[in-house]
């Protein structure tokens, strides 16, 4: 499995690094990165689970709207 990397420019501040938690585990960032991005810099692939089944959901299926 290939490693994800953030492509230079844009508006995110690589100069500096920020912490913020996500489901009670420590993380760190970079400021005017979304909370996605930075999610899945850190190798976090699972965002939440279905309520009926339980089943894993990732970046592209957290809305309710999607089986």
């Amino acid at each position: 499995m290939q490693q994800m990397t953030r492509l230079s420019g844009g508006l995110i501040d690589r100069s500096q690094t920020l912490n913020f938690s996500f489901d009670g585990k420590r993380y760190q960032g970079n400021p005017g990165d979304t909370l996605a991005s930075a999610l899945l810099a850190n190798g976090v692939r699972l965002m939440g689970r279905s309520f009926k089944y339980h089943r894993p959901r990732g970046l592209l299926s957290v809305g309710s709207e999607e089986p």
